[in-house]
């Protein structure tokens, strides 16, 4: 028993002991200094849990998962440190899902050194130590391409069925991926009516109605039948604002936005419809100034490094804090470009390669892009935007080499 899963342990062992080693040389899980957009998450959950309310920003599964401490009557602090163990749990259990899709085209010992590789992206390491949806969306989404990796073999449509499911309820822990998981889904609209009396469906009919829940609520509470509101202002005080600063040749500034200011003080409903006026707006009369400012995003959250460390202080009084610091806060920049580039260049090849003969590497491709594509809106956060992709662009970069001739009788692929 050991002896079968004896990667799988060691996976978990190392991933134990590196987290551990970045704690001791960040001092992060000492810093008490939170990311700016944790509170609102906390506040979320609060809402939802304690309250039975909604929020403006923040769909119901992320508050549902991060606010069972509050159904439990324990208090803020023990929120924040419940999330921890939330986002360790779901950083491992990443790594070995990883190892498994790794391990259907390499051999094992070569899926676990490409597996061990993924602990040493540094910025998804510090975002352990936050309240924050990527270490989660991160592992619901290597989940749904697991799933569908095993669909794809066996033909089974419960793991379809399970993949979509998943890929659907995302939207519901981060809402950007709301276009991501209608494309798929549509893209399997022959599998669903061929199954619809199948049992399995109940994954997607499930996952169907918490969306529906959401929405409901939203039109409730707030006024429109939507995910969230978070696009709109997301929108407004990024992409918009810095497309008007262009205009008028000022300098764009995320915490002195006049323009953030004045939507935050209307009403939900009247967010969403300043934000599509301003969108409206722009495209029709400020169009070069909105693709400056589109592509000036997109550089901004490729070249940028991981916001949490670059705010770690030196509490404990460490030698040579500063200096690991500095080394951690440049790997995360440089990875990020490097990552970035790789992302987009493997991606667009696979998409070319596989599109009239769909397989799992043309669903990584797409949602790499996706994400690369739709992080151009905001601006501001570092290597948030993009790190949630990084593990996937090693996943293609490995199967490339694994079908490469110079390459491929190291790693010997199981399948072709």
């Amino acid at each position: 028993m050991i002896k079968k899963y004896q990667y799988h342990l060691l996976l978990v062992f190392l991933g134990l002991t590196w987290i551990s080693l970045f704690d001791f040389i960040t001092q992060m899980s000492s810093q008490g200094v939170m990311h700016s957009d944790s509170f609102s998450y906390q506040e979320a959950a609060k809402s939802m849990c304690i309250f039975g309310s909604g929020n403006i920003y923040r769909p119901i599964l992320m508050s549902l998962i991060t606010g069972i401490p509050y159904l439990f009557g324990y208090s803020d602090n023990d929120l924040f440190s419940f999330s921890f163990y939330v986002n360790i749990f779901c950083w491992l259990s990443t790594s070995l899902l990883l190892f498994e899709i790794f391990k259907s085209y390499l051999k094992q010992h070569i899926a676990f050194i490409a597996t061990f590789f993924t602990f040493f992206i540094v910025g998804n390491t510090a975002h352990v130590f936050h309240l924050l949806t990527e270490t989660i969306f991160q592992f619901i989404i290597v989940l749904v391409f697991y799933l569908l990796l095993k669909y794809y073999k066996t033909k089974e449509f419960w793991y379809l069925s399970l993949s979509l499911a998943l890929l659907l309820s995302s939207m519901l822990v981060k809402p950007g991926s709301k276009f991501l998981a209608i494309i798929i889904a549509l893209y399997f609209t022959k599998e669903i009516i061929k199954n619809y009396k199948s049992k399995s469906i109940i994954f997607l009919y499930g996952s169907l109605v918490m969306i529906a829940i959401q929405c409901a609520g939203m039109k409730y509470q707030f006024g429109n039948f939507t995910l969230s509101y978070i696009d709109s202002a997301t929108y407004y005080n990024y992409l918009g604002s810095k497309a008007i600063c262009f205009k008028f040749d000022k300098e764009y500034s995320q915490k002195d936005n006049p323009r953030a200011e004045y939507l935050y003080s209307n009403e939900a409903i009247n967010q969403k419809r300043i934000a599509s006026a301003d969108l409206k707006n722009q495209v029709q009369f400020n169009t070069l100034n909105l693709i400056k400012a589109y592509f000036s995003d997109l550089r901004d959250n490729t070249v940028s490094g991981n916001s949490c460390i670059e705010e770690c202080k030196n509490l404990k009084s460490r030698n040579h804090f500063y200096f690991w610091k500095n080394v951690l806060f440049d790997v995360t920049k440089w990875q990020n470009r490097i990552f970035t580039l790789i992302g987009i260049l493997l991606s667009t090849l696979f998409l070319i390669k596989t599109y009239n003969r769909a397989n799992v590497f043309t669903f990584v491709s797409f949602f790499i892009l996706y994400t690369i594509v739709l992080s151009g809106i905001s601006c501001g956060q570092g290597d948030r935007f993009h790190l949630v992709t990084f593990p996937f662009v090693i996943l293609l970069l490995a199967k490339f080499l694994s079908e490469t001739k110079r390459f491929k009788p190291f790693f010997e692929p199981l399948q072709k």
